[in-house]
């Protein structure tokens, strides 16, 4: 039995190896075909690019041949027209020192050169822009610019399409800087258009003529809200026109950047520290006319602050002929410092004689004194009151059987001579008030003082309703 099984064993065994050789072979064969399939795919494929590469080469080829550069697209017949839009990426910022703004953006420029035709089955050509520098560009240029750069960093940033029909869009990212004329009267409550130029350095309207691809008023766009430090940017109308250079007529696009300035800045660094210190100045009114020092402290300390304060203002302002509002703010407050400085030395000058502390004995005055002239002419009744300019005495002792019009012009003609006997500096006027106040102590309190304390509150409030009307509304 051993002896009968042996072959049928190397049988089994052979039959095996044979099997698992052919399968190896099915394999080996299986991905040779699978092989060969991917290399001939690979083939066609680099066959088909090889052959629209060979076509495109050959169109532009063709193309180029007897194409002139220096010739712009139907010359000798209509204008060429190049249409415009203009994707703006970041605006700002506006320089109030030397009148510009700055911005970012896409520049677009779409124009049809005929000669530039081809099969429409090829389709959009997405070239270098090396192969820009064959073809003819128009002489674009900004006008009114300061200066602009193209961005090449970290290439080129520019791109262009040829199409089928002859038409070329050509795209670039530009920053320029450029000028904006602004009228500054109203400065810092004043409406600013930064107007941007755009036309032919060389060509005249009948070689060359703009237009706006997208229409008026739609073709300058913002890829972001525009978020500026000192403007809002209200709004940006679009036109084109024709205007006269040099007795030639030029097609241009013009942009308007209408920007409303902020007021925050200038109330809280300007308005409110100079209004302060006017209130300041208000407070030696409440002190008694015997603390020289102090009132005249008072008053040049707050006088020299304003000055400090006006030297900074003219560090972020433009250097102009003219006042603007903010000026004008910052002279009427000079004037209410100077007016408060002035009513003390007037109070000092005319209304106090002698030195040391008032003399309390008598709290009343005299009804009437004489005034004796040097020349020894007639003598004058002065009827008196304690808080008069000129003297502290107040008067107690009217006649009552006299009517109110006459009292009242008697006062008129009263505060009249002594208005002009301080003008004048009448001697005799003054040695009878130094006489008084020698005799009465009279010389705490002056009548003048209680009047700046209403007065000049009120005309400087009134001052500031008719700043901001007549600046907010009126000018607007």
């Amino acid at each position: 039995m051993k002896l009968s099984n042996a072959p049928i064993k190397m049988f089994v065994n052979i039959t095996k190896w044979i099997l698992f050789m052919l399968v190896i072979t099915n394999g080996q064969l299986l991905n040779n075909n699978n092989n060969n399939n991917n290399n001939t795919l690979e083939n066609d494929n680099a066959t088909a690019a090889s052959r629209r590469t060979h076509q495109i080469t050959t169109i532009l080829d063709g193309l180029l041949k007897n194409y002139d550069a220096h010739i712009r697209p139907n010359f000798g017949e209509d204008p060429t027209k190049i249409n415009f839009d203009i994707l703006v990426s970041s605006f700002g910022p506006i320089q109030d020192m030397d009148m510009s703004f700055t911005m970012n953006c896409y520049f677009r420029q779409r124009w049809r050169d005929e000669r530039l035709q081809f099969a429409e089955e090829v389709g959009v050509l997405s070239l270098s822009t090396r192969m820009l520098e064959r073809l003819w560009r128009p002489d674009t240029v900004f006008h009114n610019s300061k200066y602009s750069y193209l961005h090449t960093i970290p290439t080129s940033n520019r791109l262009w399409r040829l199409f089928p029909d002859g038409s070329i869009w050509y795209s670039s990212r530009i920053t320029v800087k450029a000028r904006c004329n602004m009228n500054l009267k109203n400065f810092p409550v004043d409406v600013q258009i930064c107007k941007f130029f755009i036309g032919s350095f060389a060509n005249s309207a009948a070689d060359i003529q703009y237009g706006w691809r997208l229409g008026n008023n739609n073709s300058v766009n913002f890829d972001t809200k525009v978020l500026l430090s000192q403007f809002d940017l209200i709004r940006f109308p679009q036109y084109d026109e024709i205007i006269d250079m040099n007795g030639r007529n030029f097609s241009m696009l013009r942009v308007d950047f209408v920007l409303k300035r902020h007021m925050g800045y200038y109330i809280l660094q300007v308005y409110i520290p100079s209004s302060m210190l006017v209130m300041l100045s208000w407070v030696s009114f409440f002190i008694h006319r015997e603390a020289t020092a102090d009132r005249v402290n008072i008053g040049v300390m707050t006088f020299l602050s304003l000055a400090t304060l006006s030297f900074d203002i003219r560090n972020y302002t433009a250097a102009v002929s003219y006042l603007t509002a903010l000026d004008w703010f910052v002279i009427m407050a000079y004037a209410f410092l100077l007016a408060s400085l002035l009513q003390f030395a007037f109070v000092h000058y005319f209304t106090k004689f002698g030195y040391g502390e008032p003399l309390l004995r008598y709290q009343g005055s005299i009804d009437s004194f004489t005034i004796n002239e040097d020349n020894g002419t007639t003598a004058r009744d002065f009827k008196t009151n304690s808080s008069s300019c000129f003297s502290r005495s107040q008067d107690i002792h009217r006649k009552k059987s006299q009517t109110e019009r006459k009292l009242y012009l008697r006062n008129i003609q009263y505060y009249l001579r002594q208005f002009w006997f301080c003008l004048s500096g009448n001697d005799s006027y003054k040695r009878a008030l130094r006489k008084r106040a020698s005799r009465f102590g009279i010389n705490s309190r002056s009548k003048l003082d209680g009047f700046a304390r209403i007065a000049f509150p009120l005309s400087f409030a009134l001052f500031n309703i008719l700043y901001w009307f007549y600046f907010l509304h009126l000018q607007r």
